[in-house]
Order: structure tokens, then sequence, then C-alpha cells
């Protein structure tokens, strides 16, 4: 029998009390198990008797494996019962006797109510970009630069220029580096831009504004090199190998159409960004701690993940920010990014059942290969990495999408 105790917004209490005839059924099977697992001298598997299994390994260890096991056996159906979905739960435990009722208390969080604004009157203000003949020359010459060279010349560092630089001090001492003008730090750039090869100069990491010493690096100049940038030409355009693209023409109008296609794609996406804010924004509901907890947790993986990779650990990642005074403001930003995510994907949840949206089976085959042509993987090998959980949680940002395009295409009707 379950009672429902107390109730404050998700947070709930409420107690089970589990019949006297089930706890002595849940002592026999534990002495049972017991008998088999834990070896008495003198005594064959399973044939010693309760009192002698109880000396041997407590009447403590014995009452909890009655109580855990009774809690096992009966939890599901009490929230079941009380029509709860706790998301987390603590579990207090009563006396435990044989042939006497058993009572537990359960303090839990439960899944959120969520009410959602009146999503069908929003206004989407995003839209994709118009695209000009602006867009288009930089997009080409973004192309241009990206496939310039560079060769050695004899004069002074220019701001487009290439420079290798030695290393002068300290442990790197004797390691020569590329320094590509165009994309360095300030400081580096003023103190190289002038100089010439075979010159020493003080470079200031970090900015300008830094005053530690150990932000100082002295190198020398090995070499200056210039970037050229290739004419747009006929064989810098036949050299792009684009399919029916052999003239600055068909280059301009070939170049307008991906940027056309990809500014259609961004107002998709922002149209969509801007839906879930208001969706999630609007959307009345009280977030379980617990699940905000785990969520940050996930974005602390993902962040040491991506920290990892450039060498540096989460731990000193903190360490650092703690001494520049800024842990707490990372803490209080992480946390509000965890809140916004649950938040936004509560209310996707409940707009999805509010839709009754499903994914048809040729969907859900079609989400798979594109989503494996992406990671260039086969769908088997995609299907393996994921495993069931991943799988899961991948058909349910499936269909959620397919809620939002949903909603989003009636917004426009």
């Amino acid at each position: 029998m379950a009672e429902l105790l107390e109730r404050n917004g998700n947070k709930v209490k409420f107690k089970v009390v589990v019949p006297a005839s089930e706890v002595s059924n849940a002592y026999t099977g534990v002495f049972n198990a017991l008998s088999h697992q834990v070896k008495i001298p003198g005594f064959r598997p399973g044939k010693a008797p309760k009192g002698v299994i109880e000396k041997r390994v407590g009447e403590d260890f014995v009452k909890n494996e009655v109580g855990q096991e009774l809690v096992k056996r009966t939890y599901g159906n009490a929230v079941t019962e009380l029509k709860l979905a706790p998301v987390s739960a603590n579990v207090t435990m009563g006396e435990i006797a044989e042939n006497t009722e058993f009572e537990f208390t359960v303090d839990a969080e439960n899944y959120p109510d969520v009410t959602l604004p009146n999503w069908e009157g929003f206004t989407l203000e995003a839209a994709a970009p118009t695209i000009g003949d602006e867009d288009v020359t930089n997009a080409i010459e973004e192309v241009r630069q990206s496939r310039a060279d560079y060769e050695n010349v004899d004069r002074a560092i220019e701001a487009s220029d290439l420079a290798n630089v030695e290393i002068l001090e300290g442990e790197d001492a004797g390691k020569t580096y590329p320094v590509y003008l165009e994309r360095a730090e300030e400081g580096v750039r003023t103190a190289l831009i002038g100089k010439v090869a075979g010159d020493e100069a003080d470079v200031q990491l970090g900015g300008a504004e830094s005053e530690d010493e150990d932000s100082t690096l002295k190198v020398r100049v090995t070499e200056v090199k210039a970037k050229n940038v290739p004419a747009l030409d006929e064989e810098f355009i036949k050299g792009l190998n684009i399919e029916g693209v052999e003239n600055h023409e068909q280059l301009l109008a070939r170049v307008k159409i991906d940027l056309e296609a990809q500014a259609v794609q961004k107002g998709v996406t922002d149209r969509k960004d801007e839906f879930i804010k208001k969706l999630g924004e609007g959307a009345i509901l009280e977030i379980p701690e617990v699940m905000i907890g785990n969520r940050r947790e996930a974005l602390e993986v993902d962040l040491g993940r991506d920290l990892e990779n450039q060498g540096v650990t989460l731990d000193a990642y903190k360490k650092y920010l703690e001494v520049e005074g800024k842990l707490e403001e990372f803490e209080k930003d992480i946390t509000t990014n965890a809140t916004t995510r649950v938040r936004n994907d509560l209310a996707l949840e409940k707009l999805t059942e509010i839709l009754e949206v499903s994914l048809a089976e040729d969907e859900w085959k079609a989400a798979l290969a594109g989503y494996a042509q992406a990671n260039r993987v086969s769908v088997p090998r995609l299907l393996e990495a994921l495993g069931k959980d991943g799988l899961e949680n991948y058909r349910t940002v499936v269909t959620r999408d397919k809620a939002l395009e949903t909603a989003i295409a009636r917004l426009s009707k």
C-alpha cells in the first residue's frame, strides 16, 4: 500500500507499507540465497540453518538485504499507484523484522508538469539572409586567400607576410615556429612588423596590456615570406574543379546558388532556434535540481573533452579561472546554460506529446542514413557506436525536430 505524504512542487514524499506475509517471503528468499553463497564449515551449500547463517553474516546485513529486496519489489508499483514519475529518490527504510509489516518512505523529485505558452500565436522574425553581389565576391575572395602560397623575400616584414621565428630563451629555445601576421595577436604583430631576417624582437604575448614578464618572448626572425594570392583568372577557376564552371561568369552564378542554399538553411535553423527560445522562456514548469545537475555534469564532460584536445585538463582550466577571479562567473554561466537546455528540452518534449508526433519507419531509416553519412561511417557501424541508449537518444532528437518543424509550419499558414 502506498500513501502520498507531502507534495511541494516537484518534491514529493510518500510511504509504502509492505504486508507481513511479503516480508516473510523476502526473508525466506534472502536466507535461501545466502545459504548457497556463504561457505559455512560443516554444512553443504543450501543446508545451513537460518540461525547459523545470520550469525555468520550478521543480523544487520540480513535486514539490509531483506529491506533492499522489498524496496525493489514494491517501489515500481507504488509510484504507478500514486501516478508519480520520480527523477530522483532517497529511500529511508523503517524497522525490519520477520512476520511484521515493513514500512519505508521515499523523498523524491518528480518529473515536472509542463504548461506551454500559446505557441501558435508566435511571430518569428528570423529569415534567410539576402545574398548580394558583395557576398558572392567575398566568398570567392576567401577561396583565393585560402589557396595563397608564400615565397621568401629579402625585405622587412609586412602585415600580410609569414615570418618564421626562432625562440631564443626558455625550454623551447632553438625551436622555430611560423607566424602568420594577418592572424597574429596585436603584441606579436607590433613586435615583428618592420623587422628583417636576422633581427631579434621581444614579443609581448597575451595582448599589449599584459605586464607579466613571463609573457615576453625573445625571438629571432629567420625568414620572411610574402603572401601570393592567385589571380582570379581562367586557370584558377578551372583549378577549382567545379563541374560546369569554367569561367568567371559561371563561377559567380554557382557561388550565388550555393550561398543562397546556405542562406535558406540558416533561415530554417534560426527560425527553429527562435521558436525554441520563445517556447522555453514561455513554458511554465519547475525543473528538478537533479536534472539541472545531470545536464551540468554533461556540459562539463563535453568541455573537458574539448580542453583535452588542446592539451589542457578541466581541473587545470578551473584553477586558472580561480586565479583570475573568474571561477564563480564560470560556474554561474554553466549552471544557467544547463538550466536553459533542460527547460528547452522539457518544452520540446511537451510539444511533441501535444502534437502526437512520431517517426515513420522510412523517416527513421533516412535519419540514420543521413547521420551515418555525416560521420562518414556505415549505418551498421553507426548503430554499433551509438548502442541502445545512444540510439534511443538520437531517435528522441529526431522526433522532437519533426515536432518543431510541424509547429513552425503551422505558424506559416
